[in-house]
């Protein structure tokens, strides 16, 4: 399906769109078949899988390429291929109307695009405005990986209640806020301000951890699927959730070098940065995994 689309494109491009076009079905699409006890149709897989390869292209728009906010909205509002275009857009706009052509959310899944942008076009304001307050960071952070799983969730079938797409806003956040913990180093190097690396207290981005924490149990809670399978979807997603409380706890600990304050540019990188690939950060996994279950 992705190779017709993708000709063209350099190796290193292609690698990265089929890394997502993989990774956002399996986890994301395989996680929904597990929460609702069925597995995914065909348009299903081919919906999530063009919306798992956007992902990285659209992202481009900001980061790599750095268009004009107009400009991207434009092509959201108005996707046209063209010559004039790069082939990168003009790819993502034939994975555009293939998950629409798949989708039977489409009306509301074009909506949902326009709110991402708008929280992209916010997050640039993290690089640019170094005053941006916690509560204004927050929103930022939230929104952009809210929007985002509320998206993933337009790829697949059947009514989408408003506790249903409050319940993938927030397992967006606080996949967002983890990416943000784990990426303290990356972010500090790119004069990116984020929650995490602008705190003092490592403490307040546990406890905002935590609640969504608590949150996303509740929202799993009032579904109306079947019990033993909302209990096998928390299994899945405390896996996801206990790397963060991992992370925090490198943080915190290294924290204590500074008093307890939290002063990530006084650090070294190896102590900003949690390997998940050592022994004991494995065993830190399975240990806040089964302590998110019970949550």
């Amino acid at each position: 399906m992705l190779e017709p689309l993708c000709e063209g494109l350099s190796d290193v491009e292609k690698q990265r769109i089929y890394k997502y076009g993989l990774y956002v079905p399996v986890f994301i699409g395989e996680s929904y078949s597990v929460l609702r006890g069925n597995k995914l149709s065909e348009n299903e897989r081919i919906a999530i899988t063009c919306l798992g390869c956007m992902t990285g292209l659209f992202d481009d728009l900001f980061d790599e390429n750095n268009y004009s906010d107009s400009f991207i909205r434009n092509l959201l509002e108005n996707p046209v291929k063209n010559d004039s275009n790069s082939l990168n857009i003009n790819v993502l706009i034939d994975l555009y109307y293939l998950f629409l052509k798949n989708t039977p959310h489409s009306v509301s899944a074009k909506v949902q695009m326009l709110k991402i942008f708008d929280a992209q076009a916010a997050s640039r304001n993290q690089l640019s405005n170094p005053t941006l307050t916690r509560v204004a960071l927050r929103t930022i952070t939230y929104n952009k990986g809210g929007f985002t799983m509320q998206l993933y969730r337009r790829a697949f079938e059947g009514e989408i209640s408003e506790n249903e797409d409050e319940l993938y806003f927030k397992l967006g956040a606080i996949g967002q806020l983890e990416n943000d913990i784990f990426d303290v180093y990356t972010d500090l190097q790119a004069g990116i301000k984020t929650l995490v690396n602008s705190t003092r207290n490592i403490k307040t981005i546990k406890s905002a951890y935590r609640n969504l924490h608590r949150e996303i149990w509740k929202e799993i809670d009032k579904t109306n699927y079947i019990n033993a399978d909302k209990e096998a979807f928390k299994r899945i997603v405390s896996l996801i959730i206990a790397r963060g409380f991992v992370a925090l706890k490198q943080l915190k600990s290294v924290s204590k070098k500074t008093k307890g304050i939290f002063k990530p540019l006084e650090y070294t990188r190896s102590e900003l940065i949690c390997d998940m690939e050592k022994p004991l950060n494995r065993v830190k996994l399975l240990y806040y995994a089964v302590s998110c279950i019970k949550k």
